[in-house]
Parts: C-alpha cells; sequence; structure tokens
C-alpha cells in the first residue's frame, strides 16, 4: 500500500490528467466572483461535523471521478469529438455539483464551499449547453474560491483520515489543490 502523501499526489496528478485530457481542445471564460474570505480559527480538534464533510466531499470527488472512467471505459474515442465529450461529462458535472450542495461545510470553510459550487454549478451549465470549457477552468474547480487557513486545512485532514472515500478519493489535498500543514 502506498504511503498516503504518495495517493494523494498520485489522485490529484490523475485527476487534473483526467480533467485536462477532458477539455483539452476547449476554450471558455466561466469566471465566477470570489467571495469574502472566511473567519480564521485556531486549530482544534476534528469534529464530527468535520468528519461528515470530509466524507460527503470526497463521497462526491470519488463519484466524480468513477463515472469519468466510466464513460471513457464505454468509448474510448470519447476524446476524439468534443461534441460527445461535452454530452458525456455535463450529466457527470451535474451529478458532482448536486453531491457537492449535499455537503454541510463547517463555518469556517463555507465561503470556499460554497465558491467550489458555484465553479462546478457554471462548468456544468457550459457543458450542458454544449460550450467550451478550458482546461484551466475544470483542473482549477477550486480556483478562486477563498482557500482555508493552513489550521482549517490540517483539521479537516485530519477528520478524513480512516474514511475510506477519502483513501480513494485523494483526501482533503486533492480538494484544496494544497497539501495540509503535518
Amino acid at each position: 500500500m502506498l504511503p498516503r502523501t504518495l495517493l494523494r499526489c498520485a489522485f490529484t496528478v490523475a485527476l487534473f490528467a483526467v480533467c485536462a485530457g477532458l477539455f483539452a481542445a476547449c476554450n471558455g471564460d466561466g469566471a465566477t466572483a470570489t467571495p469574502t474570505q472566511g473567519p480564521t480559527p485556531t486549530r482544534g480538534p476534528a469534529t464530527a461535523d468535520d468528519r461528515a464533510y470530509a466524507q460527503a466531499v470526497c463521497s462526491a470527488f470519488g463519484h466524480y471521478l468513477s463515472s469519468l472512467g466510466q464513460a471513457t471505459q464505454r468509448d474510448p474515442q470519447l476524446f476524439a469529438d468534443q461534441g460527445k465529450l461535452l454530452a458525456a461529462a455535463a450529466p457527470i458535472l451535474n451529478t458532482l455539483e448536486k453531491d457537492l450542495k449535499k455537503a454541510n461545510p463547517p463555518r469556517d470553510v463555507a465561503n470556499f464551499h460554497k465558491a467550489l459550487v458555484g465553479k462546478v454549478s457554471v462548468i456544468a451549465k457550459k457543458a450542458k449547453d454544449g460550450q467550451v470549457v478550458s482546461t484551466e477552468e475544470l483542473a482549477g474547480l477550486g480556483k478562486g474560491a477563498p482557500l482555508p487557513p493552513e489550521t482549517v486545512r490540517a483539521r479537516l485532514d485530519e477528520a478524513a483520515e480512516g474514511i475510506p472515500e477519502c483513501q480513494q478519493s485523494g483526501g482533503m489535498d486533492a480538494l484544496f489543490g494544497a497539501p495540509s500543514a503535518p
């Protein structure tokens, strides 16, 4: 079994590779407003709410990756046809948006989560409408969202430990796109 950090890195690379391949030939603007920065708490122990949030988000991204993988297995030539690719990706992105909306973020992650859901919503709508989506948009789902402080990321990383969905999807590092505190 690979160390957790290596698994996270591998997952992040795989996620971005899938996303980059999915929309490699696309352009788009899809800008979303950047919300205000949330509260900056001190480091505390992971709570049951943190664990529930971690599980919901990891499950959502795990389902997203699994669905993309299944779509490419059903049609290995999917990436060669932009129309078919967008048609296949649209419902997958829509499901990711719905799954993320179900997650109840801790207060100090709410701004990040709201921005993330907003970005996924814009990309899902564009894909559904047959509009092109840039690689940068898809690979940077959380870009522009106010990244929670390192103490919060470390707490959520702790909350994700032992949750099977998080071990399979890359955990919180994959969500935030940045390593948590040790």
